[in-house]
């Protein structure tokens, strides 16, 4: 498994967690929330997809991103990179000492 220097993270992500919150009607609603803001990221593009559904063209894009160590990512969150929603895919195993955290996202998918 490769290793980075920490002067390749050179690209700021967010990421973002789904909150369900209530409205003033008694309702409730789903909202992104913060889990990590201004992070420093190496992105790597991985692959990419053009398909014809529904009579409608949808291409995706596969990136790898990699942070400094964090705990408290999962699967079912969010990262905004350039403006772009990803949804996080796979998170890599990391060991009690490992000092990056490995992260694969896809782009133009519904969750």
């Amino acid at each position: 498994m490769a290793e980075w220097r920490p002067g390749e993270l050179d690209q700021l992500i967010d990421i973002k967690r789904e909150a369900l919150t209530t409205d003033d009607m008694g309702g409730s609603t789903i909202v992104l929330t913060n889990i990590a803001a201004d992070l420093w990221a190496k992105v790597s593009p991985m692959s990419g997809n053009e398909a014809e559904r529904f009579d409608k063209l949808n291409a995706t894009m596969t990136n790898r991103f990699v942070v400094r160590f964090r705990d408290d990512v999962r699967e079912d969150d969010r990262i905004v990179w350039d403006g772009e929603e990803y949804n996080i895919r796979s998170i890599e195993k990391a060991g009690s000492r490992k000092l990056y955290t490995v992260m694969y996202a896809e782009r133009g998918v519904a969750q």
